[in-house]
């Protein structure tokens, strides 16, 4: 009898925590420019840092004290591929060149590495906004070229 009431309990559970995730994801791609605060929150999720049902100020405020994002972001600003891409370098830990290693993984550099690895397109513009598609196309092939987060 115990086991019977328990597994529905469970499921219901499991069912609103993959929802509010597909919600993030549907949310995300529907967004014509991708926030600062969606990105540090795939960020954090991503890294164990803050769970599913967090805000993302306190995404971001987590990866600022980790040092992954910038201080004085605000979340609803839209993200840039510059921004974008310094945000990317931080979850894989990306190797990169020389100016990306001696600038301690600036925006700059950061994209210019995607750029060499063939993440970002080549007529890309840094301070173009990334769409919620673009930011989930860039997360994609990064998860393809570098796995999984170190």
């Amino acid at each position: 009898m115990k086991k019977s009431f328990i597994l529905p309990v469970v499921l219901v559970l499991s069912m609103a925590a993959y929802a509010q995730r597909a919600d993030f994801v549907s949310e995300l791609i529907a967004a014509d420019k991708a926030s600062y605060g969606a990105v540090c929150y795939l960020s954090a999720v991503y890294q164990g840092f803050i769970s599913d049902n967090a805000s993302y100020a306190d995404a971001l405020r987590v990866l600022v004290e980790r040092g992954q994002a910038a201080p004085g972001a605000d979340v609803k600003d839209p993200v840039t591929f510059a921004e974008l891409s310094r945000l990317m370098a931080k979850i894989w830990h990306i190797k990169g060149g020389l100016m990306y290693r001696a600038t301690k993984a600036s925006a700059r550099y950061a994209f210019r590495q995607f750029k060499t690895d063939g993440i970002i397109p080549e007529r890309t513009d840094p301070s173009k906004k990334a769409s919620g598609t673009d930011v989930l196309n860039m997360y994609t092939l990064c998860l393809r070229k570098y796995g999984e987060a170190q």
